[in-house]
């Protein structure tokens, strides 16, 4: 599916599943749209109306969301097309869903404040 596709049926909450590999696609389908800020906000926005869709919002989390839009919105800046699979390629780390674990230490990043509202990493700068 294109990426297009993709982001209308995540905005109506119509995917059946959402996975690390999904968070990633979306961070990087509204950054390569619109920046790296533009994709803060539109992963915030279509998170908390997926995981409420879905029964879960509970699960909602922004600081993660915040901080993974940002990470991947900084490399999608540098890729040179808006193939997904290639970036994934070019960045294989981002697949590693414990990358934020060089910024932020367990306790900030999974503490209710995180959870609430976005919070600075405590270890290293995001870039």
């Amino acid at each position: 599916m294109t990426d297009e596709t993709f982001l209308a049926r995540f905005e109506a909450a119509a995917l059946r599943s959402f996975d690390h590999r999904d968070h990633l696609r979306v961070a990087f389908a509204y950054a390569r749209r619109g920046g790296v800020e533009y994709a803060v906000a539109r992963a915030r926005e279509g998170l908390r109306r997926f995981t409420a869709a879905h029964g879960q919002a509970g699960r909602y989390h922004e600081t993660l969301t915040t901080a993974w839009a940002r990470v991947v919105g900084h490399y999608a800046l540098c890729a040179r097309d808006d193939d997904f699979e290639r970036f994934l390629t070019a960045h294989p780390r981002l697949l590693e869903r414990d990358l934020l674990s060089a910024h932020y230490s367990r306790e900030r990043l999974f503490s209710a404040a995180a959870r609430a509202r976005f919070v600075e990493p405590d270890l290293l700068a995001l870039p």
